[in-house]
């Protein structure tokens, strides 16, 4: 495993529960919690908020690890600031009502991580996690593509 810092979205830990439930993948849920002991994961306040909205077993498992998440301080929200004065519809156009898009970017490009989302690309007029890390030099990968990048094998 490298010592690569990954910022995750919130439907990068949906996903990964709902597609590696940790009661079938025991296994990939242990190498996380590596990850998140080394402090190679992180997301956003905003993130977690997201993430509590669900009625699941992924609240319980975000709450033990608040490491993960970290507080929008002002570092975070001056960049945040800078990213919605380009790029207001990133969080105009989204359907979730908190926003934590241009929060997960910010920690990605303040703590040079990895951007892990499921997102679609996105454009000018639509733009999208992907798109948003483009314009600033953020790279950002999907879950599936991070497993791989970590050479998890089941």
């Amino acid at each position: 495993m490298s010592d690569q810092k990954y910022a995750f979205d919130s439907n990068a830990f949906m996903n990964m529960q709902r597609h590696c439930p940790p009661d079938i993948f025991i296994s990939l849920w242990d190498k996380i919690e590596i990850l998140v002991t080394k402090g190679q994961i992180l997301s956003s306040d905003e993130v977690l908020e997201e993430i509590e909205r669900g009625n699941d077993s992924l609240v319980d498992w975000a709450h033990s690890h608040p490491s993960i998440f970290l507080p929008s301080d002002e570092t975070v929200q001056l960049k945040v600031r800078d990213i919605l004065s380009k790029y207001p519809k990133l969080v105009q156009s989204s359907k979730k009502a908190n926003g934590a898009d241009p929060f997960v970017i910010s920690i990605a490009a303040i703590n040079d991580c990895v951007v892990v989302s499921d997102e679609g690309t996105g454009n000018e007029l639509v733009p999208k996690i992907p798109f948003v890390c483009n314009a600033y030099g953020v790279r950002c990968i999907k879950f599936n593509d991070f497993l791989r990048e970590m050479q998890f094998t089941l």
